[in-house]
C-alpha cells in the first residue's frame, strides 16, 4: 500500500466529491479514481458507493478513515524530521483559475517527492493575479493559458489541448461528426465557464479573433455537471479534453473545435531566474511530465473527432 492511496483515499473522503478530491490533491479524477479502485482491490473491500449525487463512504471506510488518518499524520512527520524547516526551500507555485481542475498538475506532487527539502505551496488565482504576483516575487512559478504578456517573463510552453462543443444528440450542429468551425457558434446560445476562468478567457479570445457572438445563457464553474444534465434546447456547451473524456450523458454529441488560435499551457517564471533556481527547475519537469503522459484526447466514436 502507497502513500499516495491513502492520501487518496482521505481527500475523497473527506471532500465526498471525485472532482473536489482531485483538485486538492492535484490530479486528475481519472488518476484518483485508478488510486482508488486499486486501493479497493488491495483491500478487498468497496470503500465508496459512487452515484450522481456524489461518492458516500461504506461502513468500511469509515472504519479504516481514523487508522489512515493516523498514518499520514506520522508520514508527515517522520519527513519533517528528514529536512529541517529552518532548511527547506519555499516553492510558491500559481496556477490561475480552472487550470488546477481542468489539467493533469499531478506532477507537482512527484516533484515534492523526489525534492523532500521543497515545500511545495500552491496557490490559485485569477491570471492578472498570478501575473502581478509573479512580477512582484509573490509567486516563484505560474501557469497560465495563453494570451498573457509573454515578454515579461521566462516562459515555457508545456503542453496544449483542444476546445470541444458538447450539446444535446437533437441540435442542428449534432447531426454531423467531426471537427466544428469556430465560427458556427456565432450568435448561438452557449454555455461555459464562469468569466474568472481562465479557459472561459481563451473562449473569448477566440471569439474576438473570430469575430463572433455567442450569446452566453449561462456561465457556471461547474460546466461539467451542467453537460451531464443537459437536455433539450439548452445550447452548447464548451469543453477541454480533460472535460469531454468525463461526460456521461449518453444524449450529448461531443464535437472539437477548430480554432482561430491553439491553445497551450505555459510555466512561467521571473526573468532574472537562473537555469539551475528550483524555479526553473520544476518548469522543465512539468515540460517531461507532460512528454509523457500527454494530454488524452476525445475521440468519439466514429474516431472522426480527432
Amino acid at each position: 500500500m502507497q502513500m499516495r492511496a491513502i492520501e487518496s483515499f482521505l481527500a475523497l473522503y473527506e471532500d465526498r466529491s471525485f472532482s473536489k478530491a482531485s483538485r486538492r490533491l492535484f490530479i486528475t479524477q481519472q488518476g484518483l479514481s485508478r488510486q482508488i479502485q486499486a486501493l479497493e482491490k488491495e483491500l478487498g473491500n468497496r470503500l465508496f458507493e459512487r452515484s450522481h449525487l456524489g461518492v458516500e463512504p461504506t461502513e468500511t471506510a469509515h472504519l479504516l478513515y481514523p487508522y489512515y488518518q493516523q498514518i499520514a499524520e506520522i508520514y508527515r512527520a517522520s519527513e519533517a524530521l528528514l529536512v529541517p524547516a529552518e532548511r527547506r526551500s519555499l516553492l510558491r507555485v500559481g496556477f490561475a483559475f480552472g487550470i488546477s481542475s481542468a489539467g493533469d498538475p499531478d506532477f507537482l506532487m512527484e516533484f515534492q517527492r523526489q525534492h523532500p527539502g521543497v515545500l511545495v505551496e500552491i496557490q490559485e488565482w485569477s491570471k492578472a493575479e498570478c501575473i502581478r504576483k509573479l512580477l512582484h516575487n509573490q509567486l516563484d512559478v505560474a501557469f497560465l493559458i495563453n494570451p498573457f504578456p509573454e515578454n515579461l517573463f521566462r516562459t515555457c510552453r508545456v503542453t496544449g489541448d483542444y476546445m470541444y462543443a458538447a450539446m444535446h444528440k437533437t441540435h442542428p450542429l449534432a447531426a454531423e461528426a467531426g471537427p466544428l468551425d469556430f465560427r458556427a457558434l456565432d450568435r448561438k446560445i452557449l454555455l461555459t465557464g464562469s468569466p474568472e476562468n481562465a479557459l472561459r478567457q481563451f473562449f473569448d479570445y477566440c471569439c474576438a479573433l473570430a469575430q463572433i457572438h455567442p450569446h452566453v445563457r449561462l456561465a457556471s464553474s461547474h460546466n461539467l455537471d451542467v453537460v451531464n444534465t443537459m437536455h433539450e434546447d439548452m445550447g452548447i456547451a464548451t469543453l477541454n479534453s480533460a472535460m469531454a473524456l468525463r461526460v456521461t450523458n449518453p444524449d450529448i454529441r461531443i464535437r472539437r473545435l477548430e480554432l482561430p488560435c491553439a491553445g497551450y499551457l505555459y510555466g512561467c517564471v521571473p526573468l532574472y531566474c537562473a537555469d539551475e533556481s528550483l524555479p526553473a527547475q520544476v518548469l522543465r519537469y512539468a515540460q517531461d511530465h507532460y512528454a509523457r503522459h500527454p494530454v488524452p484526447v476525445h475521440v468519439s466514436a466514429s474516431g472522426q473527432e480527432r
